[in-house]
């Protein structure tokens, strides 16, 4: 990555908002409509109804892309331009803040399934003054469908938020009528279970990508035609 002291005063502001949501102890009410922890066992009615739980701003805050993994996110939507951006998990905002960052051209479209962490996630985006993000609020299987209907096109998608291996592959396989000819792909967390370990390697032999990077946490995938240079 070629970083410049710009694209670091970017970063030093975004993690400035983290900062401060972290030191914020407020209890925040939501439905986990994921995948739980990567020893869970939640069949697919589970993760369709979701699971209520409580948690703090500060702890929701704290995860998500950071450091060298949100450097490396930004980097790739500043190299790569992509006019239209999708990403399925917006937490706290800071990945879509991040690519909005990158290249003001861009416009980012990111759901979210519960409308308390999306309010979260649209103060912090509202703080960074970012004008080319769209949230969407809802299970991703339930709007997934009309999202990409109204785009027609997407040219870089981050799948995160739902760690599921059937999942996974499902969201790519309503992705790909919709991928430009030099789209790519990030996914989230390719080792966090052995389901996702299991949908990587199968995502890695599908000829329909020209080449898949393992980072061990992101996989990057790109479709034949992209250029093999910006990761």
């Amino acid at each position: 990555m070629q970083l410049t002291s710009h694209d670091h005063t970017i970063f030093e502001l975004i993690e400035a908002i983290r900062t401060k949501r972290k030191a914020q102890n407020e209890v925040i009410a939501l439905v986990d409509y994921g995948a739980g922890d990567p020893e869970a066992t939640r069949s697919h009615e589970e993760m369709y109804q979701g699971v209520p739980k409580e948690t703090t701003i500060a702890q929701l805050s704290s995860i998500g892309l950071k450091g060298e993994w949100a450097q490396r996110l930004y980097y790739l939507v500043q190299k790569h331009r992509p006019v239209k951006v999708l990403e399925l998990g917006t937490c706290c905002g800071f990945s879509a803040i991040y690519m909005a960052k990158a290249c003001r051209d861009s416009m980012i479209y990111t759901v979210e399934g519960d409308p308390n962490v999306a309010a979260l996630a649209k103060e912090n985006i509202e703080e960074a003054g970012c004008k080319n993000i769209t949230q969407y609020i809802g299970r991703f299987q339930d709007v997934l469908p009309a999202i990409l209907e109204a785009l027609l096109q997407v040219d870089l998608a981050f799948i995160d938020g739902h760690h599921d291996k059937e999942a996974t592959l499902h969201y790519l396989e309503m992705l790909k009528p919709y991928l430009s000819p030099k789209a790519v792909v990030v996914f989230d967390d390719i080792s966090w279970s052995d389901g996702m370990k299991e949908a990587w390697e199968k995502i890695c032999h599908d000829s329909f990508f020209e080449r898949c990077v393992d980072m061990k946490k992101l996989g990057i995938c790109f479709v034949k035609g992209e250029m093999n240079d910006m990761v």
